[in-house]
């Protein structure tokens, strides 16, 4: 509406943005809070028991945080700003204006992160005696809080999106921070990451770890952290699902594409197998088979990604709850464009009125506006791509269908506009399902 659209017309948009946002929070969550997580306590234990070779391997892993953290880590981060403001410039520009001090406040805690790593990192050998180690150990247990409160903070803007609570009402800063999901939402990503670091390290050091005196300590400390972490994700879980609207609660097997028993037997497999990992784990370490923690690592990495869909996808009919449509168009502007057109009030839209003679061009307009955000043309989801689903559709019915679009299916904006547009968008509409491809 107030910006220019740029269409991925076989991936399709939101697609574009969740890829580059899984690999990120799979990164962020993992190694930058996970992994930090089990490294300083590796290093804790090295420090109690004088274990020098269990010290190593630590500074070893740090190695690696510090490698994917500052490439990986922070490429997909640039690339979540970069897509979403192409992509959905009014959402993230709300965000930006909600959130202006928060936002602030992360990139100073994201770059303190980023010292603290340096520091632990380049120091390893240095500090490695008496109080020096235990100044060293110190800043390993700085860097695990500052990688934690930088993502508390996303956490508490993240979470807005679904349960921005008494904000609606009040515009209040703090009742949009601290809202219904925030914090068990913050609790359940935390031990999940840790429990996404245990399985990935865990594979490491099957095959990596043959000396008996590294390898038995990194079991016992995965072994405790992840009793901890599994009865924590579960307890958090089910405060999430508690805390979010109904309506959305609704959606959340929809979400994933899935049939209902199916999803609950996959999630239910991957749970048992979070249950058998540990019990192996603490009760029998040296005989842990690899495809265990193998199949433990995809499940971390499921709940994840599963929990990130879930996420964006049951906020459905809105981007930002009760706020903004997914579209980008806010509820309390709907009415005046209603009255007025949509066409009128949006700034890119090269037509501002339709005629007979320009119904198809402003229909495409209509259809930027207002449908590109879910939807595509063609492309590899059917059942998004618009020329598949009303292939043989009369105009009269698409016509018709539009106006009622959100009643019928509830994940779905209102349509936002006059009779006019709305004959506009189904004419276009029209076209493209006819067109020979």
């Amino acid at each position: 509406m107030n910006f220019p659209t740029v269409e991925f017309p076989w991936f399709g948009n939101g697609n574009i943005v969740a890829i580059i946002a899984i690999i990120h929070v799979l990164i962020s969550h993992g190694v930058a809070i996970g992994a930090t997580a089990l490294v300083v306590s590796s290093e804790y234990y090295a420090i109690v028991t004088k274990n020098e070779k269990l010290d190593q391997l630590a500074k070893q892993l740090t190695k690696w945080i510090l490698i994917i953290t500052t490439t990986v880590g922070a490429m997909t981060g640039v690339g979540i700003w970069f897509s979403t403001t192409v992509i959905q410039p009014d959402s993230i520009g709300s965000l930006l204006r909600i959130f202006f001090w928060a936002w602030v406040a992360e990139w100073v805690v994201f770059v303190l992160e980023v010292v603290f790593l340096l520091i632990y990192y380049y120091t390893w050998e240095t500090w490695k005696e008496g109080k020096t180690k235990r100044k060293h150990l110190n800043v390993g247990i700085m860097l695990a809080v500052f990688s934690w409160l930088t993502m508390s903070i996303i956490t508490g803007i993240l979470a807005a999106k679904l349960t921005p609570g008494r904000w609606v009402e009040t515009l209040s800063f703090w009742n949009a921070f601290f809202n219904p999901t925030f914090l068990p939402s913050l609790g359940f990503r935390t031990f999940l990451a840790i429990m996404l670091a245990i399985a990935l390290f865990t594979i490491f050091v099957r095959l990596f770890v043959k000396d008996e005196e590294v390898r038995m300590p990194l079991l016992r400390i995965f072994s405790i952290w992840g009793a901890i972490s599994l009865l924590a994700t579960v307890v958090l879980g089910i405060w999430y699902l508690q805390s979010i609207p109904d309506q959305a609660a609704k959606l959340i097997v929809w979400s994933t594409g899935l049939p209902e028993k199916t999803f609950d037997v996959l999630n239910m497999i991957a749970f048992a197998l979070f249950i058998v990992f540990l019990f192996w784990l603490a009760i029998r370490p040296k005989k842990l088979p690899i495809f265990l923690s193998l199949a433990v690592f995809m499940s971390a990495i499921g709940f994840i990604g599963e929990f990130e869909v879930v996420r964006e996808s049951i906020r459905k009919p809105y981007i930002i709850y009760n706020y903004m449509y997914v579209n980008g168009i806010t509820a309390v502007k709907a009415e005046e464009m209603n009255r007025d057109g949509y066409l009128a009030h949006s700034t890119v839209a090269k037509i501002k009125k339709v005629t007979e003679n320009n119904k198809v061009e402003a229909g495409r307009e209509i259809y930027q506006g207002q449908c590109l955000a879910c939807h595509t043309i063609d492309g590899w989801r059917s059942k998004r791509a618009l020329a598949n689903r009303l292939k043989g559709w009369p105009q009269q019915s698409i016509e018709s269908f539009i106006p009622t679009m959100h009643q019928v299916r509830p994940m779905m904006p209102p349509f936002v506009g006059t009779k006019e547009e709305v004959e506009a968008l189904a004419a276009y509409l029209y076209k493209v399902a006819n067109e020979e491809k």
